[in-house]
């Protein structure tokens, strides 16, 4: 049974006299989460927390994303944007030129004769697919607008290659834009649907034409072509293009998240060691770490630890496992006020199941805080004689967890000013004490030994 004992904090007189020395000590404030445990900066406390492609005037054929309820392209022919082209290629107006010699030469056509139908050599888009080229504008531009709205105000992200709200658990598709006002009802059993995709990723694709300023995290909708097994593909500007099932079943792929079950790793374990030292590798410090939690997958760990000549220096790493070795792909992801949202897009198909319920960034100001009056409570009750008691304590929060160098391991918990102590037969007993008290409270004080 857990040893439990209450002390009241009286803060004026630990402060005289006292015997220890924090050198972490900050100020700081409780976090806010949400049910989901990944907390959310409002909009207006952010205001670099922006889409990556969408921050900037499409400059690429004049085309602005369509800002309208509906999500019908203003100003449209035939299912293309009537903007399309800037003027820069006069053969489309019927322009004719001179040679220099006083004659008159045609401008070049704009179409290419295929069969009985027309194909558009600037766009590559068929004449006879003018009525699915008009779903896929329109749905690209109604999916965008959302896309625009939505990312710093909840958690739009690309999930296995498609628009999702991971804070609602919703698949973007036609039918929540057509309930939402961004869409049409005409379109919403067009069967079109709508990627969040690396403009990268897709500019790769021959035949594939995207506005010059897109970049990064960009939606797309993508539909089946009725003729063949090929799909029409549009962002909300730009031409967009054809491409093949094999190219779609490789996008999307790519865009996977499923690697394999999640799992902790545990001290004992080969990995665990492996990957830890990867990270010292990585540091060049070669130093000494006390580690919180690795959490991996078949592809990807997440680490979070601290150097052991500083433990309120908590970091966050995520490593790729490619042909047995370990690398850091992205470090400094305690700095993340939105961290699902940093790694969706620099890492789409990272698992972000893999990330914890509480978020370091929350914690911040408040590691270590408290830190020296729970040892100066300990000590005046008698279960520590000094700071040489101690091997290690870290606090964040309300919550401060103390290993004596006899393997006594303490939690400490803050209540109405009151700090109760429980002695812990191990870290996960601390782990559960602390999750009962609140999903999102700060694991990661916790030694992981």
């Amino acid at each position: 049974m857990a040893v439990v004992i209450s002390a009241v904090v009286f803060l004026a007189a630990c402060a005289v006299n006292n015997p220890l020395k924090d050198d972490s000590l900050q100020s700081g404030s409780s976090a806010k989460s949400d049910e989901n445990g990944i907390t959310d900066k409002p909009a207006n406390e952010d205001i670099n927390n922006k889409p990556d492609s969408n921050t900037e005037v499409n400059t690429d054929d004049n085309n602005n994303i369509a800002g309208s309820q509906s999500g019908e392209s203003a100003g449209s022919e035939n299912g293309h944007n009537s903007n399309q082209n800037t003027g820069k290629d006069l053969s489309d107006k019927g322009v004719t030129h001179s040679n220099g010699n006083g004659k008159i030469d045609e401008a070049p056509k704009k179409h290419i004769t295929a069969g009985s139908n027309e194909v558009d050599v600037l766009t590559n888009r068929d004449s006879a697919l003018e009525q699915q080229w008009e779903i896929v504008d329109n749905v690209a531009k109604a999916g965008q607008s959302y896309y625009n709205d939505y990312f710093s105000k909840t958690r739009i992200i690309t999930k296995n290659g498609y628009l999702y709200n991971m804070a609602s658990g919703d698949i973007i598709d036609t039918y929540y834009l057509v309930e939402n006002g961004y869409l049409s009802s005409k379109y919403v059993n067009s069967q079109c649907e709508l990627l969040l995709l690396l403009s990268e990723d897709v500019k790769k694709f021959n035949g594939v034409k995207l506005g010059g300023a897109q970049r990064g995290l960009t939606v797309f909708a993508v539909l089946k072509n009725p003729d063949d097994s090929t799909y029409l593909l549009a962002p909300s500007s730009g031409s967009g293009g054809v491409i093949t099932q094999a190219q779609y079943n490789e996008i999307l792929s790519k865009y996977n998240q499923k690697h394999g079950s999640v799992s902790r790793l545990y001290s004992d374990s080969g990995e665990y060691n492996r990957i830890v030292n990867f990270i010292n590798m990585y540091e060049g410090k070669y130093d000494s770490y006390y580690v919180r939690n690795i959490t991996v997958d078949s592809k990807y760990a997440m680490v979070i630890l601290s150097p052991q000549s500083d433990i309120g220096a908590v970091k966050q790493y995520i490593l790729k496992k490619s042909n047995g070795i370990w690398e850091v792909v992205y470090d400094g992801l305690e700095k993340e006020p939105r961290l699902a949202m940093a790694i969706n897009k620099s890492i789409p198909d990272f698992n972000l199941s893999i990330i914890p319920d509480y978020s370091v960034y929350d914690y911040r100001n408040s590691i270590n805080k408290y830190k020296n009056d729970v040892l100066i409570l300990m000590s005046q009750m008698g279960i520590i004689s000094g700071s040489a008691d101690v091997e290690f304590a870290g606090s964040a929060g309300n919550y401060c967890y103390v290993v004596l160098k006899n393997q006594m391991k303490y939690l400490a918990l803050n209540e109405n000013e009151r700090w109760t102590f429980t002695n812990v037969s191990s870290n996960y007993e601390a782990e559960k004490i602390m999750l009962e008290s609140s999903v999102s409270a700060p694991l990661f004080i916790i030694w992981d030994r």
